[in-house]
This record gives structure tokens, sequence and C-alpha cells, in this order.
């Protein structure tokens, strides 16, 4: 019960923007795409990818309390705030990033290999990992530079699995593409657990 009280006023206390902006990108994108025109699969999923990106990165600024210095003292207890924030912002991710599939998959040659799961392990822990990095970074400071922070996590680790991670991000036609997800999809509890330990009550 006291969950559902909080959504109302965390709706309108959460800073929207940064996600708006990500939403506003992948309409535009379905705009300058016209149904006639066909998507390689390659290009398919570096769209797909960007959009996990971004999505992760703006999601992280759901995280981020402007009042947290004042809100200690209320009868809530500080994980419970965190963790409807953080469904908040798994919830406002995907649904940017499923906007971006749809436009993606709707132009798609039909003889196109399976990309959906793939890429939606893919976002999904790119999503938990900037979450992860904000998490972390608001229980020692507050504003806008806690969800940077997230988005600076997130950056290095798709860097560093492009640059020492040997196939760690396949093409579609790489013959270990269901293989490689499957590990990421095994990686996701990591994330959440360093979520769950960021969202402790600060003593």
């Amino acid at each position: 019960m006291t969950a559902l009280l909080l959504i109302r006023p965390l709706v309108r206390a959460v800073d929207w923007q940064p996600i708006a902006v990500v939403a506003a990108l992948s309409a535009t994108l379905a705009v300058v795409l016209q149904p006639g025109d066909g998507l390689l699969p390659h290009h398919g999923v570096l769209l797909l990818r960007m959009a996990a990106l971004l999505a992760g990165a703006a999601a992280a600024f759901i995280l981020v309390d402007a009042m947290a210095l004042s809100t200690e003292a209320v009868p809530v207890p500080r994980w419970l705030r965190q963790w409807l924030r953080t469904v908040m912002a798994v919830m406002a991710a995907a649904a940017v990033w499923g906007i971006m599939c749809a436009i993606v998959i709707g132009h798609l040659p039909a003889d196109s290999p399976d990309l959906l799961s793939g890429a939606a392990v893919e976002a999904t822990l790119c999503v938990l990992i900037a979450l992860a990095g904000t998490a972390s970074a608001v229980r020692h400071t507050q504003g806008k530079q806690a969800a940077l922070a997230g988005a600076v996590v997130l950056l290095l680790f798709y860097v560093v699995a492009q640059i020492f991670a040997d196939n760690a991000l396949p093409w579609p036609t790489h013959p270990d593409w269901d293989r490689v997800h499957l590990w990421w999809l095994r990686a996701l509890p990591l994330p959440l657990l360093v979520i769950g330990l960021a969202h402790r009550d600060v003593r």
C-alpha cells in the first residue's frame, strides 16, 4: 500500500527530460525511414545497440533524487523509494527501446535472422549496468552528476566489450550469436546485485 501511495509523487519528482529526448529521437527515425526502405540485419543491430545505450543512459536520471537530503527524514525507507524509481526507469527504457525495436523489425527483410531475443538481452544488460552505476553514485553524491556516472560506466563497459572481449558483441550472422547472448543472459544478476546493495538505507 505504501508503495502505491509513493508512485504519484515519485512520478512528479522524476526528471523525465532525458528519456523523452531519446523517445523523440526514436520517433524521428520512424518518420525518416519510409515503409518501403529496407534495413540490413547489421544496420538493424547497430540501431538497437545505439538505442540500448541511449535508453540506459537516459533512464539513469530517474534514479537521481534531487531532494535526497530532505527526504532522508521521511518514514518511507530509502530502499523502497529507490526500487520504485528503478522499476520506473526500467519501464521507461523498455518503452523507448521497444519503439526502436518495432521500427527496426518493421524495416528488415522477411528472410532476416532473428535479432529480437539477442538484442533484447543486450539492451536489458545495458540498462541495468547504467542503473547500477547511478545507484552506486547516488549513495555518495546528489545531482545529475550521479546519472552521468551511470552513463560513463555503461560507455566504458561497451568500449571494453568492443575492444577486449573476443566476439562479445557479434553480428547476427556470427555462428556464436546465440551462445554469446546466453552468457549475457547469465550476467544479468550481477548488475541487479549491485543495484540491490546500492539501494540499502544510508546509515
